[in-house]
């Protein structure tokens, strides 16, 4: 405790040193930090837009339903199933769908779209579309008009009050057509989806489809998504028997699971970059205090002090700076990122073109995600810890006339 209050105490009688000292390691948390926070929010923003709209987390879906994604492979919804989703705390949301594909027609204009019946209420707590309304209004359950993507809107020149001719093929071979008016065109960030959605209300869809009250999929939404093969296996020994098919967003989509880990593995080198610049930059810090202070050692040496003690104290004095300045980057950048994270940047010119190549919404949006901040500052107090020893081979190497006259 005593050399705790030494070190403590050493710190602040050179404030200059010292503000240099932790705010060098202060800049390194915090570009740390901002770094994992953009790649992780923009991927996390792309996949819960992804599989809200889509997938859901985890869905259930008729046995062999995704192998051909066909309406004759939908199921009625039953009372044990919604029993057992409405009781499951780790499911914050649920909608059932009827999701199929056909022709979406105006003018001489025609092209291949996803049209999927919703019940208006339980699909907007899933997907929040009606925040993505841009023009006319959101579903309720007793309209018999249609809400249509704006690329989609755009391609076949469509506007609020206009009319869409739908041609696919319903339930058991049946033939499937209608035209209805459009109610609203949303605006979605994933510029695939923008291009070709439809949502018609859930007694629609299934008129137009010719099943009945029948569905295709149960899309869910969980509170923790590090716990979804957990959900998975325990729902599937829930519903065994019944003729279900349980899968999570990474068996569903592949790709975007593979884009995500490329992504991180991405990350992961340029992060060892910035790890090893920020080194340097912190090596460069202690050295210049050690140098700074060579005729305090070599005075404390030549007084009796053991250059053991001395060491200990030194790399004591470092390890309160590098905790201080951790904390510092840590908690000043949280509002930033906190910012960030509610009002997303939109990127343009050539940055904003690339990500839509990927097919990801061009917009930069921070993770709030509390281990992303404690993982950073973690990395950089130990690159800064393990560098403070070099004070220990220093202190030891000096030549106590040397440090006197120096």
């Amino acid at each position: 405790m005593m050399y705790l209050k030494l070190a403590w105490r050493n710190m602040w009688r050179s404030r200059r040193r010292t503000l240099i000292t932790v705010s060098s390691i202060f800049f390194a948390v915090i570009f740390a930090i901002l770094m994992r926070v953009a790649i992780v929010g923009t991927f996390d923003k792309l996949i819960a837009d992804t599989v809200s709209l889509s997938s859901g987390y985890i869905q259930v879906h008729h046995s062999g339903y995704w192998e051909n994604r066909s309406v004759d492979s939908t199921f009625e919804q039953s009372p044990k199933l919604t029993s057992i989703l409405g009781h499951r705390k780790e499911v914050t949301a649920w909608t059932a769908r009827l999701e199929s594909f056909a022709l979406a027609s105006s003018g001489d204009r025609t092209k291949g779209i996803l049209v999927s019946g919703i019940d208006p209420e339980k699909e907007n707590s899933v997907s929040h579309l009606s925040k993505k309304i841009i023009s006319g209004r959101y579903l309720s359950d007793d309209d018999n008009g249609i809400i249509v993507a704006e690329g989609l809107a755009a391609y076949l020149k469509l506007k609020v009050n206009d009319t869409v001719v739908l041609i696919g093929q319903g339930y058991q071979g049946n033939m499937a057509s209608g035209k209805y008016p459009i109610l609203g065109i949303a605006k979605l960030g994933i510029p695939e989806m923008n291009k070709g959605m439809a949502w018609l209300p859930i007694k629609s869809a299934q008129n137009f489809l010719s099943t009945g009250a029948r569905y295709t999929s149960i899309s869910l939404l969980v509170n923790d998504q590090s716990k979804l093969a957990e959900l998975k296996q325990s729902l599937i020994k829930q519903t065994k028997g019944d003729g279900y098919e349980i899968m999570t967003w990474k068996e569903m989509i592949p790709e975007l699971d593979q884009l995500f880990q490329a992504k991180m593995a991405q990350n992961v080198i340029m992060s060892g970059v910035l790890y090893l610049v920020i080194a340097f930059g912190i090596f460069g810090t202690i050295l210049m205090m050690l140098n700074e202070r060579l005729h305090e050692f070599g005075i404390l040496i030549a007084i009796g002090m053991k250059k053991g003690l001395l060491s200990g104290v030194v790399v004591l004095e470092m390890l309160l700076m590098s905790v201080v300045g951790t904390i510092l980057g840590m908690v000043c950048i949280y509002p930033l990122v906190l910012y960030y994270h509610n009002h997303p940047v939109r990127l343009g010119g050539d940055m904003g073109k690339t990500s839509e190549l990927y097919n990801i919404e061009p917009v930069l949006q921070t993770s709030t995600n509390i281990s992303n901040f404690i993982i950073q500052g973690y990395v950089v107090l130990m690159i800064s810890v393990i560098l403070s020893l070099y004070a220990i081979v220093k202190i030891h190497k000096i030549k106590v006339i040397e440090a006197i006259n120096s």
